[in-house]
């Protein structure tokens, strides 16, 4: 087939492929038999991923979803999105979808969601909440478990809590994940081995899972750790994350686990100089044991950690514990920016790279924080997910630890970091803006103009700490034009006789306004103009024009008046009135001229009687001759244009005046000869082929004849 033919075919996939992407949606009311549209709804999200491809959308109600109408276990394996056409799960719009299943007791291990072998998943805004731990069995449960080969998925605004185990846990080959904005907390293991030993908030200790990220999540109240990253063996970054309250029994402050806040463990060997744990922003505290801890254990091997600008405060009380403890021998661990108060001690071995912290810079103080009060830490999120914005442990403005650190990267205000996980905002100074200046420059006080004027106004205007936006022009109160950038000029045109007072405005970027001093002004009654006089010619007949007696002879004329009207138009040959005419057009036809030389003049007048006198145009009248060869001769004809004239035979005559003309009385060639010269060569071959006359006139004789030019 060729490429041609097989386009219609390849159009056809692509749009296919393009329009695919489907909507489903899954509800409380729903059934797994219905279509999945909004109006007949699945029922459970299995439904829903066994139809879903990449590109689509699963919208999850709002809703309590109960053993009996969504079990546990909802599996999601074996489907792959997109990094352009993700597979997306989500709450719809503002409704807020809960799994809780506090109705059932279960015996065996379950989890909220099970997710393996599956790239470019996104899940947002979901609840899982009270899959409770079997009583026998030694088996922690699951809030969402990554089993296997998950990577490139996003987790978003997901709460695990009440969970008999882990909240979220990352198991192997799970890679380049993202969990942003996520809770997870009051989660607990009290039948396991180690009773409250197995249940934190986020948890992995795989040892092929690498580059996962956190970012403004929290975890709080798990009854082990809030981050547990033992035995995990490759890298994770936290940004912006909050771990508080853990390591004790649910809604207590007895013992429970390790109580660390984030731990970020050991890994198996060999040992790395790679840096494998990056922490920014974070805030550790009220954990039972320490805040932020990577340890070193015999026979396991060690990595480096980055902790800048995090927080640890009140952690260990009262049982040896730790804000930030790195006391592995040999790693240089690097800590910069970091904040510690209220612990019992911090352990930071001189060979990490350890400096512009609480501990290198001198004391700390209740004085340095807005509040110390930790309400509102586990308030509900702002609307798009991020945390919540409370005073707890941010710096008051007076407080020395601001721009103490260094700079690492990240952003800050100020001369440099301030310590701590929260960068202060330093209030904008207040500025007074300067109000800008403008006068006229043109016209200058008591000019005066005649009426109807025009007048250029022209204002200098300037802002000393900003700009220009424009500059309006003002006579009394009515505004007369505005200009929005320099030149600040205007035209005021016909202006009545008055007196008047220009003022111009400013407005700067600022909206501030400044009124110029005014300008006062005069604009006179002009004097009468001078009368301009009229205008006048003959138009026709041309001036030597000569016509055969008894002539009728049209005269035409042009008249007209620059600041008036014509009142009337009249006709002289020399000094004797011919005609007279009152109104356009000035035509005249004079009838039955005897034979004579004709000068005429035409005289116009206005309507304020000034008149003009036209050139004198001199025609003639001629006594009709018989038009026979022998008087003059032309030849040859026909001819091309270059022909002779012979008129040797009319003596009587002091001078000939030849005349041309086409067959519908234009002139096409006029010349006056004396009596001495009476033969003439012609070269007229520009002329366009056809029937011409000649005409010849002497004294009161006219003679005329034909040729042709070829």
């Amino acid at each position: 087939m060729s490429l041609f033919k097989s386009l219609p075919t390849i159009l056809f996939l692509a749009l296919t492929t393009i329009s695919s992407a489907t909507t489903y949606y899954v509800a409380t009311t729903g059934d797994d038999n219905n279509q999945g549209n909004k109006e007949y709804p699945f029922k459970t999200l299995n439904k829903a991923w066994s139809v879903v491809t990449a590109g689509d959308t699963v919208f999850l109600r709002g809703g309590t979803y109960n053993n009996s109408i969504m079990p546990p276990n909802t599996y999601f394996r074996n489907k792959n999105g997109t990094s352009s056409d993700p597979i997306v799960i989500s709450n719809y719009q503002n409704e807020k979808p809960i799994l809780n299943y506090n109705d059932v007791v279960y015996t065996s291990q379950k989890s909220g969601f099970w997710i393996e072998n599956v790239k470019y998943l996104h899940i947002k805004g979901i609840r899982i909440t009270n899959i409770n731990q079997p009583r026998e069995g030694n088996i922690p449960q699951y809030g969402i478990m990554l089993w296997n080969n998950v990577s490139n998925c996003t987790f978003e605004q997901i709460e695990t809590d009440h969970i008999g185990g882990w909240g979220i846990t990352i198991g192997d080959n799970c890679s380049n994940n993202l969990f942003l904005n996520c809770d997870s907390h009051h989660n607990a293991d009290p039948y396991s081995a180690i009773p409250y030993g197995w249940a934190d908030g986020f948890q992995s200790g795989s040892p092929t899972s690498t580059n996962n990220t956190f970012k403004g999540c929290r975890a709080w109240s798990n009854s082990d750790d809030g981050w547990d990253f033992r035995l995990y063996d490759g890298s994770v970054t936290l940004e912006s994350c909050w771990s508080f309250r853990n390591g004790f029994k649910p809604d207590t402050w007895v013992h429970g686990g390790n109580g660390e806040g984030f731990k970020l463990g050991i890994k198996r060997l060999p040992s790395t100089s790679l840096v494998l744990r990056t922490l920014s922003n974070c805030l550790a505290f009220d954990n039972y044991s320490i805040g932020f801890h990577s340890s070193s254990v015999t026979g396991y091997g060690t990595f480096k950690s980055a902790l800048y600008n995090n927080t640890a405060f009140r952690n260990g009380i009262n049982r040896n514990g730790q804000g930030f403890c790195f006391q592995q021998p040999d790693v240089e661990n690097i800590l910069k920016n970091n904040l510690s108060y209220i612990n019992p001690a911090d352990y930071v071995y001189p060979c990490n790279i350890n400096t512009h912290n609480s501990w290198n810079t001198g004391s700390v103080s209740d004085a340095d924080f807005q509040s110390m009060d930790t309400t509102g830490v586990s308030d509900i999120r702002k609307e798009n997910g991020d945390l919540p914005d409370i005073p707890f442990l941010r710096l008051k403005q007076t407080s020395r630890l601001i721009d103490l650190g260094i700079s690492v990267g990240l952003p800050y205000t100020g001369k440099a970091p301030d310590l701590g996980a929260f960068e202060s905002i330093l209030p904008t100074p207040i500025v007074i803006n300067q109000n800008p200046v403008v006068s006229i420059s043109t016209p200058e006080k008591s000019s005066s103009f005649d009426s109807p004027a025009t007048i250029t106004i022209h204002a200098t205007a300037s802002d000393p700490d900003g700009t220009i936006i424009k500059v309006e022009f003002f006579q009394g109160n009515i505004k007369i034009g505005e200009k929005l950038t320099s030149p600040y000029s205007i035209t005021w045109k016909d202006v009545p006789e008055g007196t008047y007072s220009i003022t111009a405005t400013v407005t700067d970027n600022s909206n501030s306004k400044t009124v110029s001093a005014a300008v006062s002004i005069t604009v006179n009654k002009s004097a009468p103009a001078a009368n301009q006089l009229p205008l006048v010619s003959i138009a026709s007949p041309i001036k030597g024009s000569s016509f055969t007696s008894p002539a009728n002879v049209t005269i035409d004329i042009n008249a007209s008046d620059p600041d008036g009207i014509i009142s009337k138009v009249e006709l002289f040959n020399g000094s004797v009135k011919l005609l007279e005419v009152t109104s356009a057009p000035y035509s005249f036809t004079l009838k039955d001229l005897p034979a004579g030389t004709y000068d005429l003049k035409a005289v116009a007048t206005d309507n304020l009687n000034a008149s003009t006198v036209s050139s004198i145009l001199q025609f003639s009248v001629v006594t009709a001759y018989n038009e026979k060869k022998e008087y003059f001769n032309l030849y040859p004809n026909p001819n091309n244009g270059q022909f002779t004239v012979d008129f040797s035979s009319l003596v009587d005559a002091e001078k000939f005046i030849i005349t041309i003309v086409d067959l519908i009385g234009k002139t096409v060639y006029r010349e006056e000869f004396s009596a001495e010269d009476t033969v003439r060569q012609f070269d007229l071959t520009h002329l366009n082929s056809g029937i011409y006359v000649l005409m010849i006139t002497a004294s009161q004789i006219l003679l005329t004849q034909k040729f042709i030019k070829n």
